[in-house]
């Protein structure tokens, strides 16, 4: 197994971006009488794209889950990159997330590593805001993504009263970044980064449709809109299952678990 972390210049963002790599090998390697049937050039590994939440960074999962294990017993790699508090969306004018995600990283790592550029092997997941950000990057580049799996969090429901505050670490004013003004989230509304309207015309339009696992705690505040948006995604015939589990609630518990069983049973298949 190899854990990378590398730094490059990124245009779609404008600035030097962190970014982790799980790289696995051949977990029955000691049976292997030469290198080479080890590395194998010819192998190409599943990958899923994975984003942290709100006021995280690349590190999260590496120190709060075991997911370097999880990634090396299911043979599958997970690259991890900073999405700091974007919500991953692209800005008019400023730095453009969505498409770092889901076109500039795409092509950097695959140029880097041994991966797949199969959309059966393509995946996209996250938590909190990580989910939200998975889920409209699916809808948006349906072609690259064949699964999504959100934890604890789900695209938020535009209309003239949405915001995504900042948890009041910053005093009254909450909505001190870009990307969580009213205004900004409003301006998203019908638009390639507005969930529910592109998950509607993908199906008019005949697109792909990726397929959804979303999990969240019974004792999680953002439940109901989880909620809303599988039931949404159910009554459009997209490919979706919702567990909620007892006993969790926003923390990393419950998502060390799920990470788990994502690249076990979910992703493995």
């Amino acid at each position: 197994m190899a854990l990378v972390r590398f730094n490059f210049l990124s245009r779609c963002l404008g600035r030097q971006v962190d970014v982790h790599a799980i790289i696995p090998t051949y977990t029955n390697s000691r049976s292997k009488e030469k290198i080479e049937d080890i590395y194998n050039r010819d192998q190409k590994f599943k990958t899923v794209y994975l984003l942290h939440g709100f006021s995280g960074d690349c590190n999260d999962y590496i120190t709060f889950t075991n997911i370097v294990r999880y990634a090396e017993d299911n043979q599958i790699a997970v690259i991890i990159p900073s999405g700091f508090n974007s919500w991953y969306f692209n800005y008019e004018p400023g730095e453009k997330n969505r498409s770092f995600i889901a076109e500039e990283l795409l092509q950097v790592t695959r140029f880097m590593f041994p991966l797949s550029d199969r959309r059966e092997d393509t995946y996209i997941a996250g938590l909190s805001m990580g989910a939200a950000g998975s889920a409209m990057i699916a809808l948006a580049y349906p072609e690259t993504y064949s699964k999504v799996y959100c934890m604890s969090g789900a695209p938020n429901f535009i209309d003239e009263n949405t915001v995504t505050s900042t948890t009041g670490w910053f005093g009254e004013d909450e909505n001190v970044y870009h990307s969580t003004k009213p205004s900004i989230i409003q301006k998203k509304k019908d638009t390639i980064e507005d969930a529910y309207f592109t998950a509607a015309e993908n199906i008019c339009q005949g697109k792909p449709m990726p397929e959804f696992f979303m999990t969240i705690g019974d004792k999680d505040h953002l439940l109901g809109s989880a909620t809303r948006f599988y039931e949404y995604l159910k009554e459009l015939d997209y490919d979706v299952k919702m567990e909620i589990v007892a006993g969790y609630g926003h923390e990393w518990d419950f998502w060390d678990l799920k990470i788990r069983e994502a690249l076990e049973k979910y992703f493995s298949n």
